[in-house]
């Protein structure tokens, strides 16, 4: 015995799957770069094929290109500072001589000195008459 789907429910899903079959025929009907014609098909231009599918995107309400993806941070802080992961591919040789030290950040690193007190905070210190 199955479990009951409203007709709302099924036909949800028909499209869910309509939309995802839509989805794989566009990505494999794909123009090749050079020549143009389909990698499927082998006709110039977009094919039937793709067409239709997106066509069949359009009428469900459906995105036709593909979500753009929030650009990542990869290394973030890691380049700034100049950690080992921003000397990774190199070689040995290559690292201990290229190696650059870590980056300084001007500000933060003022801050850090005069709170761990190697840095002068007598306010005339850096005055010159």
């Amino acid at each position: 015995m199955g479990v009951y789907r409203s007709a709302v429910s099924r036909s949800w899903h028909r499209e869910v799957a309509e939309a995802e079959a839509a989805r794989e025929i566009l990505a494999s009907h794909v123009p090749d770069r050079e020549s143009g014609f389909c990698a499927v098909c082998l006709v110039p231009g977009p094919c039937g094929p793709a067409n239709a599918a997106a066509n069949r995107l359009v009428d469900l309400g459906r995105p036709v290109l593909p979500a753009r993806q929030p650009r990542r941070r990869r290394a973030g802080w890691r380049d700034w500072f100049g950690s080992a992961t921003a000397t990774q591919g190199r070689t040995s040789t290559q690292t201990r001589t290229t190696a650059q030290p870590p980056r300084r950040a001007p500000l933060l690193t003022f801050v850090w000195l005069i709170r761990l007190g190697a840095a002068p905070t007598d306010p005339n210190a850096g005055v010159t008459p």
